[in-house]
């Protein structure tokens, strides 16, 4: 094969779909042609300046796609979060998950607010890969607040619930 007929395949490939190919031919000669197909990204969102303020007063330009500028918003942090008791300590979750409040659909939850825990009771469940793990309170006390709701869906360290010690 020649470098006219190199040239006359690359240009009948160019137009295919075709990533790669390997001619052998009888003399023992090989021709093999690779494509690499670019990655193709998915499409950007139009960037639309914006100007905002940062926490100085100081205007800020430029795209936010979370809530400061045209994207969808972040919601508030709940209400009872900013008057938390200084001594209540908050559970977390041990990982990435769904989280349950009852052990079945149709069961009564684990706890709910004013009930009294004690230290290795069961709290919830958090579904991660089809298994249903179980988080237990770290302190005896009474539960000030369950910060999920049913079903939700939890990130490692994301607080669950607020137990008051004692």
């Amino acid at each position: 094969m020649d470098l006219k007929d190199i040239r006359q395949l690359l240009k009948m490939l160019a137009g295919s779909d075709v990533a790669e190919i390997e001619i052998r031919q009888a003399d023992g000669a090989v021709v093999r042609v690779t494509r690499e197909r670019a990655a193709v990204a998915p499409p950007m969102p139009p960037l639309h300046p914006a100007a905002t303020q940062a926490p100085g007063g100081m205007p800020i330009a430029g795209y936010f796609p979370f809530g400061l500028a045209g994207g969808p918003a972040l919601a508030d942090p709940p209400e009872a979060t900013e008057k938390r008791s200084p001594t209540a300590i908050a559970v977390t979750s041990p990982m990435v998950g769904t989280f349950y409040d009852a052990p079945a659909p149709d069961a009564a939850p684990f706890v709910k607010v004013g009930d009294r825990v004690e230290k290795g009771g069961i709290l919830c469940i958090i579904e991660a890969m089809k298994l249903m793990n179980e988080v237990e309170s770290e302190v005896s006390g009474r539960v000030i607040e369950i910060i999920k709701g049913n079903a939700s869906p939890v990130e490692y360290g994301e607080e669950l619930f607020l137990i008051e010690p004692g």
